[in-house]
């Protein structure tokens, strides 16, 4: 609920008037108590991973966590389901390549790998959230993704298209670099 819609509300209900500092303030306690800090989110990623297993049995999920003063600081999320990669046979021989900041208290990236079925859909392969963007990132996914979709013989046949060059791979593949 947007602010100016909850004093409005205030305003009706209550016959009352409502500063705007104090309905932010009444938004960000609600918004507390109902999705707790983002601290306590990131505490339950290991919940999210087993979730998303139970849910698409034989997925790959992987979490990376460095241990800073006795607490656990999340690193990486990777994740590519079953689904998406029983599909990829069918795809094109092409994969894209992009990466988006993640807006928000805790920030990070999330890069992504897409595929392009015979109905000329675009598919997800595979997704990973990382602290930042940079090569030493991109091939950590890539080979993540490679061992996922059947080895180097498999992704050898395949094109990746990328509008960036932050991937220093030392496998031989075809990469296209768009330029805007």
């Amino acid at each position: 609920m947007k602010v100016t819609n909850m004093r409005e509300k205030v305003s009706r209900k209550w016959n009352i008037g409502m500063f705007r500092n104090m309905a932010y303030r009444a938004k960000a306690m609600a918004t507390k108590s109902v999705e707790g800090l983002y601290k306590e989110q990131f505490k339950r990623i290991y919940d999210y991973a087993h979730e998303l297993l139970r849910t698409n049995p034989r997925s790959t999920v992987k979490i990376k966590v460095k241990e800073v003063n006795g607490e656990l600081i999340f690193r990486i999320f990777y994740s590519c389901l079953k689904a998406y990669r029983d599909n990829f046979t069918s795809y094109r021989p092409f994969i894209g390549l992009d990466g988006c900041f993640l807006k928000g208290k805790c920030g990070g990236e999330l890069l992504t790998t897409i595929g392009r079925d015979g109905n000329e859909q675009i598919l997800p392969i595979a997704y990973v959230v990382v602290e930042v963007e940079n090569k030493d990132s991109w091939s950590l996914f890539l080979e993540l993704l490679i061992e996922d979709i059947a080895g180097e013989t498999v992704a050898a046949a395949c094109t990746f298209i990328s509008d960036q060059q932050k991937v220093n791979f030392t496998y031989k593949f075809h990469f296209i670099y768009l330029i805007f």
